[in-house]
């Protein structure tokens, strides 16, 4: 293995997952998935018990108590959703934590053994930082301004109690983002404890969101990657090898037979070695490659496959939560501009975008690994088969012929995570959000 080559592709993942008490999750070359250690099942047993069933609970029973004007219903009712599906997500990083570590170590580090690219490997973790980063933007620019909303809703309060006498009725004080809480809040020596308290648990939640769908994305980006990186070692395997056979010769006799200038550099290794060498060992020197690249080839379906039933249930969340969110979303942005109160607008829009981008991310990444797995083909036809041995033709066709399968992620097997998955969501948000429209507009006429 090269000493220059990219390590630990999920480092700020793992760093995220351990902090929120998801478990302790392991770098792939420490060799070891014991996901609670010592001390650590008790921080983690705390932290989810405060901040998921805790925090998340409060929230789920804030729409539902009490007279609710539409306008805060919605706008809660759309953090409940993303909140309470994400619950399904948490189930398969507690208890498959190993199986989810076995697939980073394969891609780390035992694809390794084969042919790869650090330059498309740093790009990749490059590219996923991107979109993390973006994402975490959008997230923490709808926690920041729902807190900014929510304090400038508590200066007018104060401003309209200043002016009202003791005998007078109080409007009720709320909070940045509506939540059940079950003691007194409205004194300043309650409400600022109270306000922190909540302003932690959507920090908390919400990067539980993000550091997961991020953290899946960016393992279907890195399979995504593996497919294109196999199908250059497949496009590059005959001039590899020849490359190989002749930098294997004696220097005397390789500097001894004359350049032909008219030729490429990968003709004149391929008249070299059949000069030097007899077709049986060039034969076996092109099976070893083409057998590395068949192995890879399985290794990485196997990844897909085994991704694909880790985490089947989760892009099926995903998929119900995304959809009710973002229609709920649409409706509150649609509020918002009507009334023009811009401080709550750039929330719901921060949020809206958020919404879009987490489901996104999956969908365009997992249209991309279907994409790369099939052209695995196109790589077997570019190989120069034509210029191997009949013999090593045949394992060729059975590559092509797997590669023309489509290799796709799926939801619980309702749907394929691609680009028309993310289309039909977006249309379907749509309808339900006209249709609730509609509503709404029959009822205030």
């Amino acid at each position: 293995m090269s000493e220059t080559r990219p390590r630990r592709y999920f480092a700020l993942h793992f760093m995220l997952l351990r902090f929120l008490g998801l478990g302790w999750w392991h770098q792939p070359e420490e060799g070891n998935t014991e996901n609670f250690p010592g001390l650590y099942l008790y921080y983690s047993i705390v932290t989810e018990v405060v901040w998921v069933a805790g925090f998340v609970g409060l929230e789920t029973i804030d729409p539902f108590v009490g007279e609710k004007d539409l306008d805060r219903f919605m706008f809660s009712l759309s953090f409940v959703i993303t909140h309470n599906l994400t619950l399904i997500k948490l189930y398969i990083f507690f208890f498959k934590n190993k199986e989810i570590q076995d697939i980073a170590r394969t891609l780390e580090i035992e694809l390794y053994e084969y042919y790869q690219n650090d330059v498309k490997n740093r790009a990749t973790v490059k590219l996923s930082k991107m979109f993390t980063g973006a994402f975490l933007f959008f997230g923490w620019m709808t926690i920041g301004n729902a807190n900014v909303y929510g304090t400038i809703q508590d200066l007018r309060w104060k401003a309209i109690v200043a002016k009202l006498n003791d005998t007078s009725l109080r409007p009720v004080r709320t909070l940045a983002q509506p939540i059940y809480i079950p003691w007194d809040y409205q004194k300043d020596s309650s409400y600022i404890p109270t306000f922190v308290l909540e302003t932690v648990g959507l920090l908390w939640t919400g990067h539980i969101v993000m550091t997961i769908d991020t953290f899946i994305a960016s393992v279907i980006l890195h399979m995504s990657s593996q497919f294109a990186i196999l199908r250059e070692a497949i496009t590059t395997a005959y001039d590899r090898t020849m490359l190989q056979l002749r930098e294997g010769l004696h220097h005397d006799i390789t500097s001894a037979e004359a350049v032909d200038s008219g030729l490429s550099a990968e003709e004149n290794n391929e008249r070299i070695v059949q000069s030097f060498l007899t077709k049986e060992e060039i034969e076996a020197a092109l099976q070893t490659t083409l057998t590395n690249c068949f192995r890879q080839h399985q290794v990485l379906i196997n990844c897909v496959e085994k991704f694909s039933r880790t985490y089947s249930y989760g892009f099926m969340t995903q998929l119900l939560s995304s959809m009710a969110a973002i229609c709920v979303v649409m409706v509150q942005v649609s509020q918002d501009v009507s009334s023009i109160k811009s401080v709550k607008l750039v929330t719901s829009l921060a949020f809206f975008f958020a919404m879009i981008i987490q489901l996104a991310i999956q969908c365009f990444t997992g249209n991309e690994l279907t994409i790369q797995a099939e052209r695995i083909s196109d790589a077997v036809m570019q190989c120069k088969w034509e210029r191997m041995p009949v013999r090593l033709r045949r394992p060729l066709l059975m590559m092509m012929m797997r590669a023309q399968r489509p290799l796709r992620l799926t939801a619980a097997g309702f749907t394929h995570m691609d680009n028309a998955c993310f289309l039909a969501i977006m249309k379907a948000a749509y309808s339900y959000y006209a249709v609730l429209s509609q509503k709404q507009q029959e009822k205030s006429m």
